[in-house]
């Protein structure tokens, strides 16, 4: 009788803990719904036209150079040109940042150390070589006069490596293909 009693008392307890876990709740509600939501607008255009149909086709003459030793029409290691653009954000919801790089998958063989970058009118770029315009609903206040900047690096301090790399495109007429990208800043 007395392991009937154990059995009994365990039996009791775990029916106890049963009953107990079940009845146990939470409140619980919910609401479904439909939002509306407006997205921001886009519009970005570089020298009075659209990045579809942008026209980069530029030569050295088009360059304004603050630093350039070739002569005659020519570019050199240690040169430090620029192509003015114009963006115009004018319309755009948005923060916007342009930038820009040499389009590898078109390029010739020119050296690595040739450098694209996007700067302010000033020289001086925001972040990274590119530029930031901030979003603004006044008129004209997302208009931007940039740079373009090309340089091509060369020092009295640069290596043989590059020295042979620099001496490998002497005298020769190559292509540079730059690509320009407009894209909303992600905060």
């Amino acid at each position: 009788m007395k392991g009937n009693k154990k059995i009994l008392v365990v039996a009791i307890l775990l029916l106890l803990i049963a009953v107990s876990y079940g009845t146990y709740a939470i409140y619980r509600e919910s609401a479904e719904g439909t939002g509306t939501i407006s997205t921001a607008n886009w519009s970005v255009t570089v020298n009075n036209g659209t990045f579809a149909n942008l026209d980069l086709d530029f030569d050295l003459s088009d360059l304004t150079c603050t630093t350039n030793p070739g002569k005659n029409g020519t570019i050199a290691p240690g040169a430090n040109c620029y192509l003015p653009l114009n963006i115009d954000a004018d319309g755009s919801e948005v923060d916007v940042v342009i930038e820009a790089e040499i389009d590898d998958s078109v390029q010739d063989a020119l050296p690595d150390d040739i450098e694209v970058t996007v700067t302010d009118n000033t020289g001086a770029s925001e972040q990274d070589g590119t530029v930031i315009i901030p979003y603004s609903a006044t008129a004209g206040a997302m208009e931007k006069a940039v740079r373009l900047n090309i340089v091509w690096p060369g020092a009295l301090s640069d290596d043989s490596s590059k020295d042979t790399d620099d001496l490998a495109i002497k005298d020769g007429d190559y292509s540079l293909a730059v690509k320009v990208t407009a894209r909303q800043a992600l905060s």
